[in-house]
């Protein structure tokens, strides 16, 4: 079932209320220009990806498909995202410690693991709770890798402290249904510049920083004035 707004909706950014048509509980529908995405009655609000991750994800959507469907038979998108989770902090101490090459290893495998639970999340719809989940580890993660850079090397802590602080805030304007600059494509490369090339992490960090600040000031202004 999906939910349609009515042209007056879209304008005014108004959703339409699911209980009013006498449904309590939605799950897993997918959003598209016209449509919300609903998960058992709460909404969520996914934002369009401007760069890598939708490039990504039209190129492996017909991979991934049959298998998130096999493994959803087997695994909870909870078990698959919790899994990931582990994988990209076990990284935090690597980092840390300098050994970047074992970091590198870790947060691609976290990469491929968070790709197969949105597998099988698209598999089989999550719950609330379990998007919820996804989203809050998926951000302690993000912010935990620059301040592990900045244990790593404290001359380059202003850095990481900026890149954190565009973190925050990219994340704060999530709530904005809009284009994405910074997605985790993005964040992922730039991680693994990071443990490639560690005397340049300063300049990664800056970069991506911007981005994050340049992709929040662009949501918020299309929020304002669309």
């Amino acid at each position: 079932m999906v939910i349609r707004r009515t042209s007056r909706e879209r304008k005014t950014g108004k959703l339409p209320d699911p209980r009013q048509g006498g449904a309590a509980r939605f799950s897993g529908l997918r959003r598209t220009s016209d449509t919300v995405e609903w998960f058992d009655g709460a909404i969520a609000r996914p934002h369009k990806p401007l760069m890598l991750d939708a490039v990504l994800s039209r190129a492996a959507a017909p991979y991934l498909a049959p298998a998130g469907a096999r493994l959803s038979s087997s695994i909870s998108t909870t078990v698959a995202t919790v899994a990931a989770f582990v994988s990209g902090a076990a990284a935090l101490p690597a980092i840390g410690f300098r050994k970047y090459w074992l970091a590198l290893g870790l947060l691609v495998l976290r990469a491929i693991l968070d790709v197969l639970a949105g597998a099988i999340a698209r598999a089989k719809p999550p719950t609330a709770a379990e998007a919820a989940l996804d989203r809050t580890l998926d951000l302690v993660l993000s912010a935990a890798v620059p301040f592990a850079f900045a244990l790593a090397m404290p001359d380059r802590a202003l850095a990481a402290m900026f890149l954190l602080l565009g973190l925050v805030v990219r994340a704060g304007s999530t709530d904005v249904v809009a284009e994405e600059v910074v997605g985790k494509t993005e964040l992922l490369i730039a991680f693994a510049l990071g443990c490639i090339f560690p005397d340049r992490f300063s300049i990664v960090a800056y970069v991506i920083g911007v981005l994050c600040f340049v992709g929040a000031g662009r949501r918020l202004a299309q929020a304002v004035f669309s």
